[in-house]
């Protein structure tokens, strides 16, 4: 199911290089072109990480005494959002420097081939990288339910 609506999701005019590059400053054009999309779907995602989150927080604190996935200051969570943005973006910019170097190497058709490919892999690595804190603390939790830990600790 969700490969199938990756697949549709890439078959978006977003994803695909219509006109072929023909410098350097049309390559970085294409990627910055795109760079809000991409910003969009990683905030998204960040949103429903920390709503799932503070769900999982609030539940696990009611079920087994312990608020799993929010940090001693909730704040702390808060303020990381801002580095994790400002590194998404570094690794977005290595997006259209990886495809300059591709260029250097092989021909633009090739280029332009890698960065459709490049730019799908990355933002589909960026949702699994964002939803992943969510998922390990869901983990964690069904994991000290299963056990019927309590406030921490092993069979306390």
């Amino acid at each position: 199911m969700v490969g199938s609506w990756l697949k549709k999701f890439y078959e978006r005019p977003d994803f695909i290089r219509i006109d072929p590059a023909i410098g350097a400053s049309d390559v970085i054009r294409w990627w910055e072109s795109r760079r809000l999309f991409f910003n969009l779907i990683v905030g998204i995602t960040g949103l429903v990480t920390c709503v799932l989150l503070v769900i999982c927080a609030f539940t696990a604190d009611s079920l087994v005494g312990e608020s799993i996935g929010m940090t001693d200051g909730p704040l702390l969570g808060v303020f990381m959002i801002v580095p994790y943005a400002l590194l998404a973006n570094v690794c977005y910019t290595a997006g259209w420097i990886s495809e300059l170097l591709v260029r250097t190497a092989r021909t633009a058709d090739d280029a332009a081939a890698f960065a459709v490919r490049a730019l799908r892999a990355g933002i589909t690595f960026s949702i699994f990288v964002t939803l992943s804190p969510a998922a390990i603390c869901w983990l964690v939790f069904a994991v000290a339910l299963m056990k019927g830990q309590k406030h921490g600790s092993p069979g306390e």
